[in-house]
């Protein structure tokens, strides 16, 4: 989100005039000088299993799975293209970089192999410099992408899913920077260390100059914020030819120059460093961090030294649209939507993550706890074998704020001496050698039933991070028994147990019990924060996934569909207990009830306001109003607040809507009062089926639910069948005697009262088949789109149906096995086009036809 600041950047290096200011809206890690960067994404040749196949074209990046053609394809896949690289100066490196290949990759270029590299989610580089200078060019680069291996119950996504690029840097140059802010809450002042990692490629030993500077996020050099060289030397770094060497670089902040970084107001600052040497600067590189404190009691955790008890969602990156491949704008959505809904705190998947994401999570305040993708009991328990992975994780990550600690497994063995050895191993590792300014733990469902604390892995964390999904307070007071020094973070739950029927995917899904939990917990006062397993449903081969391939765990479908559950975790973390607006005397009375002291969740919130409206039947705002409020803590009184006005002449507002605005703008929390019967509905599409009946309509405003009623006309005592929901756009009626006629209409319904539309006639027939699946969603792809449906157990194949959704005329019928989605491709740019489908089972007989979904093709 935007905060709406709109300085420019301004060069800020005291010691190097000429250094280029960071990008303020730019990624975390930016590279300003010093590197000529080729782009290498775009079209590449692709061949799934063996190239005898004959080449595709895919774009990279992209995982090969979003494709109907090689939607279930595992194991190899091939992707090849050409490219001219630049010329290279005598003292210049070049690098072929990968930011992401799930799940193995094996490179060449130009037929010499370059190396494997395991892991899906970690970047990985090859010096190419003697390959490139060997030849003239065009060189030919291939990659063989392979998805055998599964990070635990997710979809193996196949492919080139990050960004490839061939960069050229000087033989000295800056390959990373770690910076370490360590504040002193009670004197105000801050410690910032960078340590500095220097490189030289070139065959003789070099010095250089290296220097560093604070900046704020227009590019303004922060008090006491020039970085200076410890130890003697002053500026000036030898580094070995061949080899690489670590500087530091510190400055101290003085008290009242700096804020720090918190949930509320997540300031981020940047250290930038220049390289130079006899012939002027050579590379300079700037990465953003924030200074907070971080700290585990046996009582709890506390974030710049006050209590947090915090909530949040486990996510399961990747779609059918996107797969693997997810923009920054559908991974920043989904962020939203969690903080939206309360998220603080989370273990947001058990696998390293983009930087893009963590990037927005710095941004928006919400706390992680980064993981390798050590899962499951079976996996290696070799530590050679994933310290690579948990070194390219915090190499690249360690300057996000938003990490507060590292885990190095998740469900292993953790009660055998195998799995107890493997975390104490990996954590000694990553506190001497990669990170030691972090919390570190690792993630156990073995913890039940122990003798003593050390039959547990968890005897070597700093926190206990537990995944559970029953018996909570019981088995955590168990757990405390053990470890009465260290909090508990509960980093997967959910009660809806592992029945992944196709229900659990509508809009319509209501979570049995999630919703209780948060207060079931707060009885417990050391556990720390709770992450609910899942945010999202996601695509899944896992034993028990339901037929469309979907694990139904989440708030939100696979398709960006936000489920009824989605509305009762977002009260269950709402940092506040209530949010209320009622009628009052020349106005409204909005209440603002803090959670008391100790609630999960509960901390102090600073600079929340309320936003009030009034909305009319068509959806536009009458009237609105802003309103500030005092730091909340939690205990506090309730707060009342009055919003004077009146309904203008003409105006007939429906709803007036409250919320609970963070600093950043996000609606935290939601409040509304309905002061007259909602805006008229109608029916948009009807689908007529076997003994039953579709109703489509569209939502209007101030509705809280919609009935569909469908009632006899020739019987004379007729009967009434009716449905009702809330989030869906379209109701199914059954039930229903076929070559009958009924009228259906669709009523809008709220407490205020209700609203109902014509009546339309319609009779079911034996002739047109069963009810068809559900048409969930139709989205925009480059020259076509992605139909979404939710399908049945006895189905065994689809049809679908593309036509012109301006004259209708038919452009694409066609049948497929791929379950739950098609990619449609080739049907142009910008063309408005529609889809449906319909369901054929295992001899053949097909369902009635879905209604119709339309977009616009990008």
């Amino acid at each position: 989100m935007n905060d709406g600041t709109a300085e420019k950047p301004v060069a800020a290096h005291p010691s190097a005039p000429d250094v280029p200011a960071p990008d303020p809206d730019g990624p975390g890690h930016q590279v300003l000088a010093g590197r000529r960067t080729t782009d290498l994404c775009g079209i590449w040749e692709f061949a799934a299993g063996s190239v005898a196949a004959g080449w595709d074209r895919l774009p990279v990046p992209g995982s090969w799975d979003v494709h109907d053609r090689y939607a279930d394809h595992q194991g190899d896949g091939w992707y090849r293209r050409t490219f001219d690289a630049p010329a290279l100066g005598d003292a210049e490196v070049a690098r072929l970089s990968f930011e992401a290949v799930s799940h193995t990759a094996t490179v060449w270029l130009d037929g010499t192999e370059l190396g494997t590299h395991v892991g899906g989610c970690t970047p990985f580089e090859y010096d190419v410099t003697t390959l490139l200078r060997a030849g003239a060019g065009p060189h030919t680069l291939t990659v063989r992408a392979n998805n055998d291996e599964c990070v635990g119950a997710t979809w193996p996504w196949g492919g080139i899913s990050g960004p490839v690029t061939l960069t050229v840097d000087p033989a000295v140059g800056v390959d990373r920077q770690q910076v370490t802010a360590r504040p002193a809450l009670r004197e105000g002042t801050a410690e910032v260390t960078t340590t500095v990692t220097l490189s030289n490629a070139g065959d003789r030993d070099r010095t250089v100059r290296l220097t560093g500077v604070l900046t704020d996020r227009a590019g303004r050099p922060l008090p006491g914020g020039a970085l200076r060289l410890e130890g003697p030397g002053g500026g000036d770094v030898s580094v070995p030819a061949g080899h690489s060497r670590s500087v530091r670089l510190t400055a101290v902040l003085p008290a009242g120059s700096y804020e720090l970084w918190s949930l509320d107001h997540p300031t981020l600052y940047r250290s930038t460093v220049a390289l130079s040497d006899a012939d002027g600067l050579a590379y300079v590189l700037s990465d953003r961090f924030g200074v907070r404190a971080v700290e585990v009691h046996p009582d709890g955790l506390r974030l710049n030294g006050e209590p947090v008890r915090a909530a949040g969602f486990n996510r399961v990156p990747g779609d059918r649209v996107h797969g693997a491949a997810e923009p920054v704008s559908a991974m920043r959505a989904e962020i939203d939507r969690m903080k939206q809904a309360g998220a603080d705190m989370t273990r947001i998947h058990h696998l390293p993550q983009s930087p893009a994401l963590l990037d927005y999570l710095d941004e928006v305040g919400m706390l992680n706890i980064a993981e390798i993708s050590v899962w499951g009991k079976d996996t290696s328990l070799d530590p050679d074998r994933w310290k690579p992975e948990l070194r390219e994780m915090v190499q690249r990550d360690a300057n996000h704020p938003c990490i507060v600690a590292w885990s190095v497994a998740n469900e292993i063995r953790g009660t055998e001496e195998a799995g107890r050895a493997f975390v104490r191993t990996m954590i000694d590792y990553t506190r001497a050698e990669l990170d030691g300014s972090r919390l570190l733990t690792y993630v156990s469902n073995t913890f039940d039933d122990i003798e003593g604390p050390r039959d547990e892995a968890l005897q070597y964390a700093d926190f206990l991070a537990v995944n559970m999904y029953r018996d909570y307070a019981e088995r955590l007071r168990r757990l405390r028994r053990h470890y009465p020094d260290k909090p508990v973070f509960v980093s997967e739950f959910s009660s809806d147990g592992y029945d992944f029927t196709p229900d659990r995917e509508s809009v319509e899904y209501v979570s049995r019990h999630d919703a209780g939990i948060p207060a079931e917990l707060s009885s417990l006062p050391w556990v720390i924060g709770a992450s609910r397993w899942t945010f999202d449903d996601y695509r899944s081969r896992f034993e028990g996934t339901s037929p469309n391939q979907l694990r139904g765990w989440g708030v939100q479908t696979e398709w960006g569909g936000l489920k009824r559950s989605y509305d009762q975790m977002r009260t269950a973390f709402a940092p506040v207990a209530g949010l209320l607006v009622a009628a009052a005397d020349g106005g409204s009375r909005i209440t603002v009830v803090p959670r008391g002291r100790g609630e999960l969740p509960s901390r102090q919130l600073r600079g929340h306001r309320l936003h009030w409206r009034a909305v009319d039947t068509g959806g536009g705002t009458v009237a609105e109003r802003w309103l500030p409020l005092p730091d909340l803590k939690p205990g506090g009184p309730a707060l009342d607040r009055h919003v004077e006005w009146r309904p203008g002449p003409g105006e007939r507002p429906v709803t007036e809507y409250v919320g609970l605005v963070n600093p950043r703008g996000h609606e935290v929390a939601v409040a509304h009062l309905r002061r007259e019967p909602p805006a008229t509905p109608r029916i948009t599409q009807t689908v007529v089926a076997g003994g039953a009946l579709r109703v489509v309509f569209d939502h209007v405003p101030g509705a809280d639910a919609y009935r569909v009623e469908v009632v006899e006309t020739s019987h004379p005592d007729p009967r009434t069948f009716s449905r009702e929901v809330h989030r869906d756009r379209y109701a199914d009626v059954t039930g229903l005697a076929d070559g009958m006629p009924y009228r259906a209409r669709v009523v809008a319904v709220s407490a205020a009262g209700e609203s109902a539309s014509g009546w339309t006639v319609l009779t079911p027939s034996r002739d047109a088949g069963p009810l068809p699946p559900d048409a969930q969603a139709l989205t925009p792809v480059p020259d076509g789109a992605v139909l979404h449906w939710r399908g049945g157990e006895a189905d065994r194949a689809y049809a679908v149906e593309v036509a012109d959704a301006r004259g209708g005329e038919p452009i694409r019928a066609f049948s497929t096995r791929v379950r739950g989605f098609s990619r449609v491709e080739g049907l142009g740019s910008g063309r408005r086009v529609r889809l449906r489908v319909r369901a054929l089972d295992a001899d053949g007989a097909a369902s009635a036809w879905s209604q119709w979904l339309e977009t616009t093709t990008a």
